[in-house]
């Protein structure tokens, strides 16, 4: 095929967001030393090509664009996301200047996609090719030929738990479907990848043990089956599909019926883990309706979690079967949950008007593939937590950009019965002024987000460094080293559990108090409340201590050890009858899993309890 310069061009400009799709590749341990945000720096720097791709491709083709109502309401979605997160927590974090980078994104993807006719195949075929780098990633390392990502798991392609692994290859199932019935001749061997791609998802997305993604990639599956039968199908197919033919409907309560049998069985296969879902939906429906209408902001689920989950136990709510199934979630494991916790529930409707009138959209204008995977990402968001992961975030945005997009075609007739108001030239003109405006904001917000982010992208690297220094227990230089990150890192949960920890062994509590306290705004962890029981008992302040020490039992009443510390905190403050019940507790409380440190706690307790009896049994001896 003959390259002009401007097929030259135009690969060039297509260049930045292909490397955005090759972004899922990144390993999180990447360009920081192990802090694991590698996916995110890569999407950062390759950001900063993209506003300039979009322009040069615009200056290069200038073909117009037609708006659509979600031009006004993604900046509408991303301005309250910003304004009542601000709002509770005024500073800038990560998911903050990521959002703004996504608005970005999503106008430049509207531009380029509308200046040639094959940039939106090109882009979802690299979506269909990453999906195929990954299974086959993916089967290397079911079979050892490769290292997983995660000591626990065989599988996790390039991601770091095989749950969103398995969620991407979803995501990808059924524009790989599409394609392969569709095939076409635009672009040579797109059918063939697309098959491959297909087999190669068939074969290791079992193996991952995702009941989400099986569900996401069905569901995906069928959204493009279904409407692609209905459109290119023959027509007695679809007759005798048609709710008009009985027939038909027998078909479909069928199917009906073995989805509901193959959901039940999903539910049955890992039972523990769908019913502990379930009560961080539960909880977090408690936590709307407490917080409404706003939220608690982004990056902020986990903290505000935590503290529901405790009040849901301390009230005397939660069954015992919760009590042993409870956890400290960094994610709601559903997105639209998680988005109504953060922001409130109107940015979650302003969410779901964006994807499902873009899922329409793509449905109307035969774009299946779009929406079949948009399907997928949603129903997979709404039991897992993809929006939290930046190669979902790119897909998402990708989607939504080329179900919507379409050239405007300007004309200069008469439209019922009157003349355009302006003329040919003037409406064209003023289509450029808007875009070279949208490429300009786009450009600008782009250099002063990671102008902002730079800093911490030093301060993640200075962190990954000083790491093993945590490892080795040498608290003195870990102080010394992490002290003047915190600007930087303050809504990273990790830093902040070292270095308030690293405070706390050296005997700075009141400064460890201040670290650990912005910790727990942004995680459930109980260790960190813990740590704030410990700090006081190391002041001296017992009773203090004894109210942390409850508090993280409560949070998560299935621990041991918090138990255990508050069993010391009461004998240390003198309360000798509270500290054998809660000793006792401790005793008689049977553990998730067994281990050497669990086992060495009873053993204290109940030499505890054999102390306090003897000490008890003299005093009643003095008393007589």
């Amino acid at each position: 095929m003959q390259m002009n310069s401007k097929t030259v061009v135009n690969w060039l400009c297509l260049s930045p967001f292909i490397g955005l799709l090759t972004g899922v590749f990144v390993l999180d341990e990447y360009f920081t030393d192990g802090t694991g945000v590698g996916k995110i720096v890569f999407f950062y720097g390759m950001m900063a090509l993209v506003p300039l791709a979009a322009s040069l491709s615009y200056w290069a083709n200038r073909r117009s664009l037609k708006y659509s109502m979600t031009d006004w309401l993604v900046p509408l979605f991303a301005a309250l996301g910003l304004v009542i997160t601000y709002l509770s927590h005024p500073m800038w974090n990560t998911k903050m200047v990521t959002l703004l980078l996504l608005v970005v994104l999503y106008f430049s993807l509207r531009i380029v996609l509308v200046q040639h006719e094959m940039n939106r195949h090109i882009l979802l075929l690299c979506v269909v090719v990453t999906g195929f780098v990954e299974s086959l990633w993916g089967l290397l390392q079911l079979y050892g030929y490769t290292p997983s990502q995660h000591v626990l798991f065989r599988v996790t392609g390039s991601f770091f738990n095989p749950g969103p692994y398995a969620g991407y290859l979803a995501a990808v199932l059924p524009m790989a479907v599409f394609y392969s019935l569709q095939g076409g001749k635009t672009i040579y061997g797109r059918q063939g990848i697309a098959l491959v791609t297909l087999f190669g998802i068939a074969l290791v997305l079992p193996a991952t043990m995702s009941r989400a993604a099986w569900i996401a990639g069905g569901t995906g599956m069928l959204v493009v089956g279904i409407c692609y039968l209905f459109t290119c199908g023959n027509l007695s197919v679809r007759y005798y599909l048609s709710l008009r033919n009985r027939k038909g409907i027998m078909v479909w309560l069928a199917a009906a019926l073995l989805a509901g049998i193959s959901v039940t069985g999903l539910y049955h296969l890992k039972k523990d883990s769908a019913d502990g879902r379930a009560l961080i939906w539960k909880v977090s429906m408690d936590l709307i309706e407490k917080q409404w209408p706003l939220g608690s902001g982004l990056g902020y689920f986990s903290g505000s979690y935590g503290d529901a989950q405790q009040d849901y136990f301390a009230s005397g709510r939660g069954t015992v079967g919760e009590a042993w199934l409870a956890g400290e979630p960094q994610y709601a494991f559903n997105e639209l949950i998680q988005v109504a916790v953060e922001l409130g529930l109107l940015p979650l409707a302003i969410l779901l008007v964006i994807v499902i009138y873009a899922c329409i959209t793509g449905i109307r204008r035969g774009k299946l593939a779009e929406a079949g995977s948009l399907v997928a990402l949603l129903v997979f968001s709404s039991l897992s937590y993809p929006f939290s992961l930046m190669p979902f975030l790119v897909v998402m945005v990708l989607l939504i950009a080329a179900c919507v997009s379409v050239r405007y075609r300007f004309t200069d007739v008469h439209d019922f019965g009157y003349k355009y108001l302006f003329n040919y030239k003037i409406r064209r003109r003023w289509n450029n002024v808007w875009i070279i405006s949208l490429l300009l904001m786009g450009g600008v917000m782009t250099a002063c987000c990671l102008y902002s982010r730079y800093p911490v992208y030093e301060a993640h690297k200075k962190w990954g460094r000083a790491r093993p220094l945590y490892r080795a227990n040498a608290y003195e230089k870990v102080v010394e080293s992490y002290q003047d990150l915190l600007p930087c890192l303050g809504d990273q949960v990790y830093y902040l559990f070292e270095y308030g920890q690293a405070l706390s062994k050296i005997e700075r509590y009141e400064e460890s108090n201040r670290v650990i306290g912005l910790a727990t705004r942004v995680s459930a962890d109980p260790m960190l409340l813990i740590i704030l029981g410990k700090n006081r008992m190391g002041a001296g302040d017992y009773k203090y201590a004894q109210t942390y020490f409850e508090r993280a039992a409560q949070r998560v009443p299935n621990r041991l050890y918090p138990y255990y510390l508050m069993a010391k905190a009461y004998r240390e403050a003198g309360n000798l009858d509270k500290a054998e019940e809660v000793a006792r507790q401790v005793v008689a409380k049977q553990v998730k899993v067994d281990s050497p440190a669990t086992r060495e706690m009873k053993a204290e307790m109940k030499a505890m309890i054999n102390q306090l009896e003897q000490e008890n049994a003299k005093i009643r001896t003095k008393e007589e």
